[in-house]
């Protein structure tokens, strides 16, 4: 069959007139190849007849003659051995003719002749020899006669086989050109049809050659065609879903008002844009179970979402892709979810749901790792590379989103903290002088409209500074928040409690029927204050005097208001205190020693009893004397030195700051002058100008006079200006700083953080100094908001090339504090206080520097524990580790400590009097971040301390009594991982 379809193969591809002359060829051919194999059968057969014949008559004859020569050998002696000679040679002669079975009894005989023991056998095995060529040769005769009898037949037969032939191939010439034309139209059909067939197979050597090929180009050129559009639609597909996809996640990534909201948008952009069938984001959560919490979601099967209950732990089992994700921090992907070994955990829930493949991917924000992307798909093999590759892309997106959110929500707390400053009391939380001058203008002008009273109580402790100087400023803080609270709780709602000053309280009533009310409740307010406060010190009892002003009463003006309480309230300190007074007429006398002031003021400049006085500013970094703060000074004839808070004030409220600021600038440049004949190292120094003299008009031209006539450069004068001043009237204020910039006169912003401070208008200001407020670096090594506000404004400072000074700097741990944030400069009574124009010529020719600690890098170890048996035990068993050991027994002293000096590791004791362990170490990482923390107690309060765990507070926990070899190891580890993580700080030191 094989060899008949090629022959028909064969001849398809021949042309039309060599299918005509092989039909015609096919009708002699078979007549004349049956005469050849008819004469050719019968050569064949005589010729194999008689070389049968012949060949099976030599096998009888030499058979015979073996038998013979048996016969007369005898039975023993030479002629046996001739004899069985002779048969060998004969046997070897008919196994060389003979074909099998008889070659094989041949040699079977010619081996017999061999054996001795065989001699009588070989005539019975030559004689059958005999009998069997006989029978072989009649065999071949008979089989001769039957081959005769067939070629006769043959012959018969092949004519009528060749004529059969002959029609059978002009059958297949007609029949073959038959299907080529129904093949080409039928070819020709489909093209037009758009079905696009294969190929046309045909010979290069057929008529149909043009046919056929011009009908396989046109199906060639349509099907590539076809192919090209198909290829470009779904091109355009993917292309449209990527372009809609990565839209829809940007929109919800620009559009999301939180985190929160940020994620589930995605969320939902990846189902409705990128077609999947489920996307959902967990977040690693740092608590016991380390579990992973689902905070946004979209599409499908929330409620397998939430099943879940899935970990970042070290339960395997729990994990699943997504905790895989996150501690690997790698994508975990499958394209079929029922064969991959890796998501065996999600098989029971996933499939009955049509979730056929997944991908989970770790969402990082920066280096920290925030939980995972999971996204699922009801088809397999969905995540390939090409998807792998555009998901990471959203990823990032995503991972950008989220940082600029949280940037963005750092900025806003930090703002919102510095606004609350701004506003409200740090340490009391009451409203501040600010905050209470905007109530004051509201609460009266609502009384004027009511038709009632609005009282004012401006209250002043009695002896509180012997509080601070007896108990320090720490009790002396708590009982003014103690006081506050006190307030709070006694005026009730709608009524206003502000702290304007330092232990002075204003309350405003609003809406009250006549003074009597205001009476009772400053009766009420001196009975408890007539009592020890609940947490301050004992048997000390927060005194105090209260002055009461009402409006209109006692004046139109509610600007007034406050100060006339005020001098009621001095009114009822000059009889002894722990009292109230109403505001009277008969107050004015002192009204009157106000202006007696003022006259004088006025003439003080006449009588030149003005003088400045100089306050050193020094750098943190080497110790040298950077510059210096003028401030001024009266030394009254009658009163003696007169303190500048109580005439600077009375100078601004006058307008005489403005004669008094001309004579403050023009004082400076003629001392620098001075100095600078005497050959001393001067640096710039800083004159300070009020709000309302840095807005006269000609200020500008004051500055640049008073340099000219004492031919001084601009750099050696550097003018301070408050927060208020340049606030007031922002645009105005930046034309007036960049008129002082272009002429060189250095410019530093003061009090930054205590007024209206607004990050988008400071980059406006051409500024070259930020001064921290002394409010803030007081507490800032035991308040954490102190210290972080600090810290945002030395980096916000640096960020935007400002260096940094800090006032009111005091003690080593202050500036020690401070110093190792990076604080370019400071001031205060730690170097120096104000001191006479010689006094500083001193300083500056004795080149006097401020002591600075050693940057040395050491191992300090911080050990803090109440009992003084277990401190001394503690350092005996670490001391041989080298290590330098500081311990206190009470968290103030740790804290005043930590401030001194560069701690790496503390050692704390969890139960104490003042403040429980886990506390105190977290105040010492909200002030130093970089420490490394330790609880070792004897009393395990497990909540808190996994509380402090979980918030990175407490980096081990030992109990007592402590294995020494034990403990010995963790402090070594402890410093090992401080020096891993802060290496760069380290070698910095070094």
């Amino acid at each position: 069959m094989a060899a008949l379809s090629k022959f028909s193969e064969k001849f398809q591809q021949l042309s039309l007139r060599a299918r005509l002359l092989v039909g015609m060829a096919a009708l002699v051919a078979p007549v004349l190849l049956a005469v050849l194999v008819v004469t050719a059968s019968q050569q064949y057969l005589s010729s194999a007849l008689q070389g049968f014949i012949e060949r099976d008559n030599r096998i009888v004859e030499l058979s015979l003659r073996a038998s013979a020569a048996l016969l007369q050998g005898g039975a023993e002696g030479p002629g046996r051995l001739e004899a069985l000679r002779g048969v060998r040679e004969d046997m070897r002669l008919a196994a060389a003719v003979a074909a099998e079975p008889l070659r094989g009894e041949a040699q079977d005989i010619g081996l017999l002749s061999y054996q001795a023991a065989a001699y009588a056998q070989l005539p019975a095995r030559l004689a059958k020899l005999t009998e069997h060529a006989s029978e072989a040769g009649a065999a071949a005769e008979r089989r001769l006669g039957w081959l005769r009898h067939l070629s006769t037949l043959v012959a018969l037969l092949a004519p009528l086989a060749a004529l059969a032939l002959g029609m059978a191939l002009a059958f297949g010439v007609v029949r073959g050109i038959d299907r080529t034309l129904r093949e080409c139209v039928a070819f020709a059909r489909d093209v037009a049809d758009g079905k696009l067939p294969k190929r046309l197979q045909v010979n290069s050597s057929s008529e149909f050659q043009q046919l056929v090929n011009t009908l396989n180009d046109l199906a060639i050129d349509a099907r590539h065609n076809e192919d090209v559009r198909h290829q470009q639609a779904a091109s355009l597909l993917v292309l449209e879903r990527v372009a809609a996809l990565r839209g829809a996640c940007n929109t919800a990534l620009a559009g999301a008002a939180d985190e929160m909201a940020m994620l589930q948008g995605f969320c939902e952009a990846l189902v409705d844009a990128g077609h999947y069938r489920l996307a959902w984001v967990g977040y690693a959560r740092r608590d016991a179970e380390q579990h992973i919490e689902p905070v946004a979601h979209g599409g499908s099967d929330r409620d397998y979402v939430d099943q879940l209950k899935l970990s970042w732990g070290e339960d395997v089992r729990r994990r699943a892709a997504a905790g895989t994700a996150i501690v690997q921090r790698r994508i975990l992907a499958t394209s079929d979810v029922a064969h991959d070994p890796l998501f065996a955990a999600w098989r029971g829930g996933a499939l009955p749901r049509g979730l056929l493949s997944c991908v989970a991917m770790p969402l990082c924000c920066g280096d920290e790792v925030l939980g995972a992307l999971n996204l699922y798909d009801g088809a397999s093999g969905r995540f390939d590379a090409t998807e792998l590759a555009l998901l990471g892309e959203l990823l990032r997106n995503l991972e950008y989103g989220i940082a600029r959110v949280r940037e963005a929500s750092e900025r806003q707390r930090i703002e919102a903290l510095l606004d609350h400053r701004v506003s409200f009391d740090t340490l009391t939380g009451l409203a501040n002088r600010v905050t209470l001058e905007g109530r004051l203008a509201q609460a009266a002008e609502q009384a004027k409209v009511g038709g009632k009273h609005l009282a004012a109580l401006f209250i002043d402790l009695d002896r509180f500074k012997d509080v601070n100087d007896n108990f320090g400023h720490k009790v002396g803080d708590q009982m003014l928040a103690e006081v506050a609270r006190l307030l709070e709780s006694l005026v009730g709602d709608g009524a206003t409690v502000a702290r304007p000053g330092n232990d002075e309280f204003v309350v405003l009533l609003p809406g009250v029927e006549s003074a009597a009310a205001a009476g009772a409740l400053a009766t009420t307010i001196l009975a408890r204050l007539d009592q020890p406060l609940p947490g301050g010190p004992p048997n000390v009892r927060p005194l105090a005097s209260i002055g009461i002003s009402l409006f209109p009463d006692d004046g139109t003006d509610p600007t007034a208001l406050l100060r006339i309480a005020d001098l009621a309230m001095q009114d009822a300190k000059g009889l002894g205190g722990n009292t109230f007074r109403f505001y009277a007429p008969a107050m004015n006398a002192r009204m009157a020693a106000r202006f007696s002031m003022e006259a004088d003021l006025r003439q003080a400049l006449e009588r030149e009893e003005l003088l400045m006085h100089y306050q050193p500013q020094v750098s943190l970094s080497n110790g040298n004397i950077t510059g210096a703060e003028a401030l001024m000074r009266w030394r009254h004839p009658s009163r003696g030195m007169v303190a500048p808070t109580e005439f600077i004030r009375l100078a601004e409220e006058t307008g005489l700051v403005l004669p008094l600021g001309a004579w403050a600038i023009n004082n400076v440049c003629a001392q620098l002058r001075a100095w600078r004949q005497q050959g001393l190292p001067v640096p710039p120094v800083a004159v300070n100008l009020s709000a309302r003299q840095f807005h006269q008009k000609d200020l500008v031209q004051v500055v640049r006079a008073a340099l000219s006539d004492n031919g001084l450069p601009p750099g050696a004068l550097k003018l301070e200006v408050t927060e208020s001043a340049v606030m007031h009237d922002v645009e105005a204020a930046v034309a007036i700083l960049a008129e002082f910039k272009q002429l060189g006169v250095g410019i530093s912003l003061d009090d930054f953080g205590t007024g209206y401070s607004s990050l988008s208008y400071l980059k406006r200001f051409p500024i070259d100094q930020l001064k921290i407020d002394r409010s803030f670096v007081r507490d800032v090594t035991t308040v954490p908001d102190d210290a972080a506000i600090c810290n945002a404004v030395i980096g916000l400072a640096h960020n935007m090339h400002i260096s940094v000074i800090a006032e009111g700097v005091e003690t080593e741990g202050q500036m020690n504090y401070l110093r190792r944030r990076h604080c370019d400069e400071m001031q205060g009574f730690l170097f120096s206080k104000a001191v006479a124009p010689a006094a500083f010529a001193e300083l500056l020719g004795t080149h006097k520097k401020l002591a600075l600690p050693s940057d040395a890098a050491e191992r300090i170890l911080l050990i803090l524990d109440d009992e003084v048996n277990i401190v001394k035990a503690l350092a005996r068993t670490l001391r041989p580790d080298g290590y330098r050991i500081l311990t206190a027994n009470n968290a103030a002293e740790a804290l005043a400590l930590l401030a001194l000096h560069p701690v790496q590791v503390v050692l704390s004791d969890q139960r104490m009097p003042e403040m429980s362990g886990t506390e105190f170490l977290s105040r010492v990482k909200a002030l130093y971040p970089e420490t490394i923390r330790i609880i070792l107690s004897g009393y395990t309060d497990l909540e808190s301390v996994i509380d402090a765990i979980n918030r990175g507070a407490v980096y081990r926990f030992f109990t007592k009594p402590w294995n020494d070899e034990l403990l010995r190891n963790c402090i070594g580890e402890a410093f090992q991982q401080h020096r891993l993580m802060y290496q760069h700080e380290v070698a910095e030191q070094a």
